[in-house]
């Protein structure tokens, strides 16, 4: 099977009879509507296919590009119980919650593997997953068993947590991101499925980017790196909460600390647009710490020997590994330019949604080049009855009653909104 591409972003085609659907991203409301909705023009912003970039190994053990989806195994991890998201994951995941109106927060890193031609992919689930798995098997099913884009057979395949011999209790949960992975290291030793197997990709399921991870596999290989942390500039503020880098000016990590004091944070600022990962002098003066995304990737040797070996026992890989690692293993930082955002809270989800209502271009949701895959339900259009609309967005089946007024709002699929409403930054579910 091979994507084809469309201008619409309505469906893709797949060979064999087999057929799968891409959908629309959500209706984008910039003016005044009475009873119909203005066109949207297609975004001019350039996807992240187009800036690919051509690397020179700077190291002895640089490895050639990457350029089969067999070399490549991504795990993109389900997230906790999430309750500072709570009660939007009282009854589903965290990759599960919606945002933007019309996707899922794991449709962000699936939909990235797919256009970076990473079709080897595993989803590893615990909490409240009914919904994710759902999610899962409805929209990605055009992956599984068939050739997709010309890089091989693809899969996407859901691991959950599970009892094990000796582990029937407490201790049959994934207790963190490293143990979890740790857990399902027999499913990467897969000589049939994972023969040709070189580099893991380890990602997140609750954050909003767009990211070419094909950029983030050709720099980790062209710098001879056993493992690559994809990073951000960062705050003071957000800094206190994330996994903190020292690195020198060839990107190499010096330090790795998780959610360092203040005392500590201090010692750690840099230039960041000198050493290339701030973009101007504004957001280097703003954000002078280099900050872990959550994302990785490792040797698959390296993998192994790290979670069975050196530290079998390791919950959490910044933590508990990627902490004792710098002057041991070949660690580097990759510099990520754009867009992200971590909506692990309550206020960061909120605030991202209404960052999008009123900037869609931050994610490139109409992005025709990049479009973000999703479930293909079967829904009516929106229908707007003589209510007024400015800089929102608007999933499918929604009905907005007559006198009703929208402003920089977030309405969710199948949302009716009565008659003579006032909606003002707000996000409406489902």
């Amino acid at each position: 099977m091979a994507l084809q591409g469309n201008p619409t972003g309505l469906r893709v085609r797949c060979s064999g009879g087999s057929r799968a659907r891409v959908v629309r991203a959500p209706v984008r409301v910039n003016a005044t509507v009475t009873g119909r909705r203005p066109k949207q023009a297609p975004s001019t912003e350039g996807s992240p296919t187009s800036q690919r970039q051509q690397l020179q190994p700077s190291h002895v053990w640089a490895r050639p590009p990457f350029k089969r989806s067999e070399e490549v195994a991504a795990m993109i991890l389900g997230g906790g119980p999430g309750t500072d998201l709570w009660p939007l994951t009282n009854s589903r995941a965290e990759p599960a919650v919606p945002f933007a109106g019309l996707f899922r927060l794991i449709d962000i890193p699936l939909s990235n593997c797919i256009h970076s031609g990473i079709t080897n992919i595993y989803v590893l689930t615990q909490y409240n997953s009914t919904s994710l798995n759902r999610h899962l098997s409805r929209s990605y099913q055009f992956l599984n068993n068939v050739t997709m884009s010309g890089h091989g057979a693809g899969f996407v395949e859901i691991l959950a947590a599970s009892q094990r011999p000796g582990k029937t209790n407490y201790d049959a949960w994934y207790q963190g991101t490293a143990d979890a992975v740790r857990r399902h290291l027999n499913m990467l030793e897969d000589q049939s499925r994972h023969e040709n197997c070189e580099d893991v990709l380890v990602l997140a399921g609750d954050q909003l980017y767009r990211m070419d991870y094909t950029n983030l596999i050709n720099y980790h290989r062209a710098k001879g790196a056993d493992v690559t942390i994809a990073t951000t500039p960062a705050d003071e503020d957000h800094a206190e909460h994330l996994g903190i880098l020292a690195v020198d000016r060839s990107c190499n990590v010096l330090e790795f600390h998780e959610k360092p004091p203040k005392a500590q944070l201090a010692t750690m600022s840099i230039d960041t647009l000198d050493y290339g990962f701030a973009d101007t002098k504004e957001e280097a003066h703003s954000k002078p710490f280099v900050a872990s995304m959550g994302m990785y990737v490792f040797k698959k040797d390296v993998l192994v020997d790290l979670l069975y070996k050196k530290f079998p026992e390791a919950v959490d890989f910044s933590r508990d590994i990627l902490s004792f690692m710098h002057g041991e293993l070949k660690m580097v930082a990759y510099p990520h330019h754009g867009y992200w955002e971590d909506v692990g809270s309550l206020k960061d989800y909120y605030a991202a949604n209404m960052a999008l209502a009123t900037d869609s271009s931050r994610l490139g949701l109409f992005d025709r080049e990049w479009p973000l895959y999703s479930e293909a339900r079967v829904l009516p259009p929106s229908k707007i009855f003589g209510a007024t609309l400015d800089d929102s967005l608007v999933g499918d089946g929604v009905r907005i009653s007559e006198g009703s007024i929208v402003k920089r709002s977030v309405i969710g699929s199948c949302a009716y909104i009565d008659k003579k409403c006032f909606i003002k930054v707000r996000t409406v579910g489902s």
